[in-house]
């Protein structure tokens, strides 16, 4: 059963249903497929499956009716009003809530991930250009792939570990991990890679696998995903000059904190 862990202003998220060994870390590499079905899906070379987190927590679309209500309530106010500064702020405060919830989320995941893998393969996703797709943007968006990227980068960069970036063209998706067989005609609604051989393998563990393997191959790559906005942190300045704390950024001492005791 899963927990719920507090968060900012009252309100809950509940705790990603990661299936890591807390604790150990492992000095194997792990590839790590991002999706939208399932938010994240983490495996090695021989197929082990060691993450998987299928419901995160959706704040956006959790919170869009009541965004719209708030921003309604906004327009029909008098501009320069008290009552529409007020409607600003309640505004601002659920903007707040939403960001403070994917925020935590991305957190937890993150750390139990640095935690548990001293490399980890990530795809070069072009998420800048995903988001043009207006079927799925508002999906992309509350996943918050980039900022996971960010986040995971600078904690792995803490821990020592390093994180592997898997070419942006390298069709990890489409590759039948035990066969090697490639399938061009694979679509979103496709949940499952069936190999000629009649295997058939869930499709974002596949992608996980075929990422480790390829990390494996291409272990001297650069060391931070491109899409993370952010440079990676050196913690290793002179004496007394500790790294520098982004907002809504954990501190070295808090990656070691276990984020896992929320669940039950």
């Amino acid at each position: 059963m899963v927990g719920h862990a507090e968060c900012e202003g009252g309100r809950s998220a509940p705790a990603p249903a990661s299936q890591c060994s807390a604790g150990h870390r492992s000095g194997r590499l792990g590839g790590v497929d991002r999706g939208l079905s399932a938010f994240l899906v983490a495996s090695t070379r021989d197929g082990t499956e060691v993450a998987r987190v299928d419901d995160p927590p959706r704040p956006m679309v959790a919170g869009m009716r009541k965004q719209r209500r708030l921003a309604k309530s906004v327009t029909r106010k008098v501009k320069g009003s008290n009552n529409r500064r007020q409607a600003v702020a309640r505004l601002g405060r659920h903007h707040a809530w939403v960001a403070n919830v994917r925020r935590h989320f991305l957190h937890q995941v993150t750390t139990e991930l640095v935690k548990t893998h001293d490399r980890l393969v990530l795809e070069n996703l072009n998420t800048a250009g995903m988001l043009s797709n207006r079927c799925l943007a508002r999906a992309i968006s509350d996943a918050g792939w980039a900022e996971f990227a960010r986040i995971l980068s600078y904690k792995q960069a803490w821990r020592g570990g390093s994180i592997v970036v898997a070419d942006r063209w390298f069709p990890s998706s489409q590759i039948g991990s035990c066969c090697g067989d490639r399938n061009t005609e694979l679509t979103l609604a496709d949940r499952t890679f069936t190999c000629t051989n009649g295997h058939r393998l869930d499709r974002d563990h596949n992608a996980a696998v075929n990422l480790a393997a390829w990390g494996e191959q291409h272990h001297n790559t650069q060391a931070r995903a491109p899409e993370a906005r952010a440079p990676v942190i050196n913690v290793r300045r002179r004496e007394g000059a500790g790294p520098h704390i982004r907002v809504g950024e954990t501190s070295p001492s808090d990656a070691e904190t276990n984020t896992y005791t929320a669940l039950v």
